[in-house]
């Protein structure tokens, strides 16, 4: 459909150019407390900015998004007012990139739905990468660390910020050196921890990650191309580190740190798989499934 006649079919569902839903932001938030509300929202397709900025109360809002999407024939993004930066304007970043940045999303299509997928499965990107690194040392050994600052191809600033590997050795063939002379600082953690493990890889809109038994994520294409590699690897959390060690022979080799998701659907619907995977296993005698995943979602929450 064109352009001008998306914006025919959005102002027809209500959502014009410039949308107010409340003359006080604060006061609205403090009216609507469970609700997610985005001002001064942004609204785009695959191909570029439809709105650029509209008051959205997606608690609200979302079936009739999702009913002009249906008419429109075409999934619709909504992104914060600033993103992907202060200064994006249409056709300066790629639209893949910058739909990874939307908070929430339509989904119109049976295949829009969120994947779930066993570990099995992966790695999830079947053509080769090449990321970028950085190379250096770390308890006096060579070390490399990868994140997705250096690899914009695959970030996300609103759902996949902080995540970090860094392990022992060098790296897999074909990743490219950005720094070879870092100095790695990262402690380990000193106390017991606690075993964990990679639940499934989770595939929602333009986002692919690998879940954690206690509820962190990490962007599939780091897990992938890096840890997935590692021979007899097991995997700890620790109350006084965000990382996920990663150890063989009960030996830490690497560190993991998760990343920030600020769409609340995916949240919702990983927490949800999570819950519904371990809450049977976990539940001690006597006490109901439901019982325990009340208990798990409350750590889950602070994990994430």
């Amino acid at each position: 459909m064109h352009h001008n006649h998306i914006i025919t079919v959005l102002r027809e569902h209500g959502f014009a150019e410039g949308r107010l839903i409340a003359n006080s932001k604060s006061g609205y938030c403090k009216r609507h407390r469970s609700h997610f509300v985005v001002f001064n929202a942004q609204v785009c397709n695959l191909r570029g900015r439809l709105l650029k900025q509209a008051d959205l109360d997606l608690t609200l809002d979302g079936e009739k998004l999702t009913a002009a999407a249906r008419a429109a024939g075409e999934n619709f993004y909504v992104l914060y007012e600033s993103d992907p930066s202060p200064f994006w304007k249409p056709g300066s970043i790629p639209m893949p990139r910058v739909l990874r940045d939307a908070v929430w999303w339509t989904r119109i299509h049976p295949e829009d739905e969120d994947l779930f997928l066993p570990m099995n499965s992966g790695p999830l990107e079947k053509k080769r990468v090449r990321l970028r690194c950085s190379l250096g040392r770390w308890q006096n050994r060579p070390a490399y660390s990868v994140d997705l600052w250096e690899n914009p191809e695959w970030e996300s600033r609103r759902n996949m910020s902080g995540p970090v590997v860094q392990l022992l050795g060098h790296p897999p063939r074909g990743f490219r050196p950005t720094d070879e002379n870092e100095v790695f600082t990262a402690e380990i953690s000193k106390t017991r921890g606690r075993p964990v493990r990679p639940a499934f890889y989770h595939r929602t809109g333009l986002l692919d990650y690998v879940w954690f038994s206690h509820g962190a994520a990490v962007p599939a294409i780091l897990y992938d191309h890096t840890v997935r590699r590692l021979d007899s690897v097991r995997f700890t959390r620790h109350r006084d580190s965000s990382a996920i060690h990663l150890r063989q022979a009960g030996a830490v080799v690497g560190l993991f740190w998760p990343c920030h998701i600020s769409a609340p659907e995916v949240l919702a619907k990983a927490r949800r798989r999570l819950f519904g995977r371990f809450a049977k296993s976990t539940a001690p005698k006597g006490t109901s499934a439901a019982v325990t995943a009340v208990g798990q979602s409350s750590g889950i929450r602070k994990e994430l």
